[in-house]
């Protein structure tokens, strides 16, 4: 294998399938990459068994072949490196040499044959997803999974289609984020669309994360579902994960159909009084406490050790006063999600969940609900 590419696609490739390698003692192959030279490309591969990605770079490539080597020390070595030469690949024996410019370096190396084969679908109706609504629909909803595996279907992103809209939704039983957007926004062709027989499917965390990896150069990825796995291709990028297996729960439930107390405040003058607020929150006390009467919006926090704040805004409202507490890490995070300039926030009483919602011209725009459960009763 002897193989000259350009420093910038070599390290690229390098950092983008970094984080799919494996962390495992008892198969050390996958904590490991191949790389395969052929015709005009070289191939880097990484898998944890969980998900395999595959990114291709243009390269001159004198002789073909492959081999298996750490990518932390690729990528230490690339890293110490100005970047000014191009990289020079050469496999003799068991070893990797690397030359650039005045330096050279040798990486021990391991068979091809042990590394683990990536599945890749034996299909080709694939459908061609919008990339930028595809991220959007994902990043919106993602950091509301839960990371305790006791409740695996919780650890990723719910994808479902119905009644012509596809939603996404994440939730670790404390909050909840709804996103929706129609059918005909993401997929660019008219055909009938079926996931599997509930039409549903469980996105888990890394594919998601890889999702939102993939270059805005690229307008368009191919999809599709195959034994439990999602395929993506785009160009010089193959990736494949394992679908979450198991039922989701029906969230539906849980989303409050009405509300006592709606009321309306500028998402900005929102943001800044739980920031400035949650500057007194406690490590074991993530509370603040939302007095709502008046036309009026009391923003306070109780900490005897460091202090207090408290924070007055106007708002417009209809219905009863309320009193409630909520974890303000919690609203940040979803208030941030929403793009509106408004918030319009829904409550029914001091133990039911709260709707967050953004608000275009006046109108509540339904397409992203997020949900709070409250912390705890307010005396």
């Amino acid at each position: 294998m002897i193989i000259t590419c350009t420093y910038e696609n070599f390290r690229e490739a390098l950092l983008f399938i970094e984080s799919a390698t494996g962390k495992n003692s008892s198969l050390s192959i996958i904590n490991n990459i191949l790389i395969e030279a052929t015709e005009n490309q070289l191939h880097f591969s990484a898998t944890n068994l969980e998900i395999g990605v595959i990114k291709k770079i243009q390269a001159k490539i004198e002789q073909e072949g492959s081999i298996v080597v750490p990518i932390n020390l690729l990528l230490n070595f690339l890293t110490a490196l100005r970047g000014e030469e191009n990289i020079y690949l050469e496999l003799k024996e068991n070893q990797l040499i690397l030359k650039s410019g005045i330096h050279t370096t040798q990486i021990n190396s391991y068979s091809a044959k042990d590394f683990p084969i990536i599945p890749q679908s034996t299909e080709r109706n694939f459908l061609k997803f919008n990339l930028n609504n595809f991220k959007k629909i994902i990043s919106k909803v993602f950091p509301f999974t839960s990371s305790l595996e006791t409740r695996q279907e919780l650890t990723g992103v719910l994808f479902k289609i119905e009644n012509e809209n596809i939603y996404t939704v994440a939730t670790d039983s404390f909050r909840l984020g709804e996103n929706v957007i129609p059918v005909a926004d993401l997929i660019n062709e008219e055909s009938e669309i079926k996931l599997n027989e509930d039409n549903f499917i469980i996105l888990p965390k890394q594919i998601c994360l890889y999702i939102n990896k993939i270059s805005d150069s690229y307008k368009n990825v191919n999809c599709c579902i195959e034994n439990n796995h999602l395929f993506i291709e785009c160009e010089d990028l193959n990736i494949t994960a394992k679908l979450i297996d198991g039922n989701y729960p029906d969230y539906k439930q849980i989303i409050p159909q009405g509300s006592l107390t709606s009321l309306t405040v500028k998402k900005d003058e929102f943001i800044e009084a739980l920031k400035v607020t949650t500057v007194f929150v406690g490590k074991d006390n993530k509370e603040i406490f939302f007095e709502i009467n008046d036309k009026k919006m009391k923003i306070t926090t109780k900490q005897q050790e460091t202090g207090s704040s408290t924070t007055e805004l106007s708002i417009s409202m209809e219905g009863e006063n309320q009193e409630i507490a909520l974890n303000p890490n919690y609203v940040l995070e979803g208030v941030r999600k929403i793009e509106e300039s408004e918030i319009s926030i829904f409550i029914n009483n001091k133990m039911t969940p709260v709707i967050f919602k953004g608000v275009d011209g006046g109108e509540v725009n339904e397409k992203f609900t997020y949900l709070v459960m409250p912390v705890k009763s307010v005396s």
